[in-house]
């Protein structure tokens, strides 16, 4: 009787105790604060780094767009050897070496070989050229797409990182229950078959409770996968190698709440970049609505010749404006005003259905919340209660009089509330998460 006894005070001993946060035999440079975790990913995680790389070439696009308004310089030297009689002529005359005897009619039918080097430096000047201007006010609008895009980008990244990091906290402690409740059903294993043998107890309860324990052992290994496999996801996040362990240096525990009275999402990141892409999308309608517009461009180009390679005996100069203005190209025109207004029209329709889900799921967020938080303190007082109720049922179960599968059931329903509350928790602080993704407004 006195081992009994001393069971049972060892099994009320572990389940009234909280479980701790589940820890790994690490070196510090496997532990991790949320905070640590997530300037990891700011450096190494993939997704993140692909939209800086987006960031990049859109602006390195709208620099290329800047060659509407600069100008361009182009050295080029280019060698002729012709025995034709018009360009022969014409190259001593550029060279500068037309002398009386080139006018001999036998010379100029049969000049022979004439050979001529032409250098030349050409420098064109854009002035008037209207569906550039808006092309390139577009770029601009892209690239701030982009970069608010990319902004977004890297704030869910931080929310999927909070939500995994607790994740693995939850699984640490649902892992920490179960131990406890393996360990519990251990001793009312040990306690039945000291029973048993001293026929205090029946096969049937002695089985019931080995298919509890099996079932624990079971639960035990599956929670187990799960904390390997968020552990796996949490270093691929941050850019680790996957395989390599992740201590939490903190304990899961509820996240304060304040609500911000958002009520719409007009100045999130994501939805401003859908703002700028319909705003770039209207300026290509207009830039391809006036690409029937003339251009105009100014030209000079400066010219050396001479029949030697490097020789510069010769020069002339040549600036003028060109007016270019292509009134039918086949329709090409036509085609691309009539696409870049479809797209801008999708465009319109894509910005209003996006602001719309957008407040939509902020104020499901904010609902969640609500909800989440009534559940923990649910949970919470289900949990003690069901503490309460195994306590009295395990000193009755002492003295003889409790059944079995009263006190097997009366410890799995501990268990479940616990594992409950722990949901609870978790589920509160995604929700609130969630809600900072949503409500959230860009810096730029």
């Amino acid at each position: 009787m006195y081992t009994q006894k001393l069971l049972i005070l060892t099994l009320l001993a572990n389940l009234m105790i909280i479980p701790p946060i589940w820890a790994q035999t690490t070196s510090e440079g496997n532990v991790f604060t949320l905070q640590q975790i997530i300037e990891l990913a700011d450096q190494n995680n993939s997704t993140i780094l692909k939209s800086i790389a987006d960031v990049k070439s859109a602006q390195a696009d709208n620099q290329q767009a800047n060659a509407m308004y600069l100008p361009s310089v182009e050295l080029s030297n280019t060698f002729y050897s012709t025995t034709d009689p018009l360009n022969a002529f014409g190259f001593k005359l550029q060279q500068a070496i037309v002398t009386q005897a080139d006018f001999n009619p036998d010379l100029l039918n049969n000049p022979g070989t004439v050979n001529n080097f032409h250098t030349q430096i050409k420098v064109e000047q854009p002035i008037i050229n209207v569906d550039a201007w808006l092309g390139k006010s577009a770029a601009s609008k892209t690239v701030k797409a982009i970069e608010l895009k990319s902004e977004y980008t890297k704030a869910h990244i931080h929310f999927i990182l909070k939500q995994t990091y607790y994740a693995l906290q939850l699984a640490q402690n649902r892992k920490s229950v179960i131990e406890k409740a393996y360990k519990a059903s251990e001793a009312y294993l040990s306690m039945a078959q000291d029973n048993l043998e001293q026929g205090y107890m029946k096969d049937a309860d002695v089985l019931a409770i080995k298919v509890r324990t099996l079932e624990l052992d079971a639960q035990l290994k599956s929670t187990d996968n799960q904390e390997k496999s968020i552990q796996e996801s949490l270093n691929f996040l941050i850019g680790r190698d996957i395989s390599l362990p992740i201590q939490l240096a903190d304990s899961i525990q509820q996240v304060s709440y304040s609500n911000t009275s958002f009520n719409a999402v007009n100045n999130r990141a994501d939805v401003m970049a859908m703002q700028y892409g319909m705003e770039a999308h209207e300026l290509m309608k207009k830039s391809n609505s006036f690409s029937f517009a003339p251009r105009i461009n100014a030209f000079g180009m400066y010219n050396m010749y001479d029949a030697d390679f490097g020789g510069f005996d010769s020069n002339s100069w040549m600036v003028g404006v060109n007016l270019q203005w292509k009134i039918f190209n086949g329709g090409k025109n036509l085609g691309k005003i009539s696409k870049s207004k479809a797209e801008y029209s999708k465009a319109q329709i894509s910005y209003h259905e996006y602001l719309d889900k957008g407040n939509m799921e902020l104020m499901q967020a904010q609902r969640d919340i609500l909800v989440n938080q009534s559940q923990i303190l649910t949970y919470k007082t289900a949990a003690e209660q069901a503490q309460e109720s195994l306590r009295i049922r395990a000193n009755r179960y002492k003295e003889g009089m409790e059944r079995t599968s009263d006190l097997l059931m009366a410890e799995a329903k501990s268990a479940e509330s616990k594992l409950m509350h722990l949901n609870a928790l978790y589920n509160y602080n995604v929700s609130v998460f969630k809600y900072e993704l949503l409500s959230s407004e860009t810096s730029k």
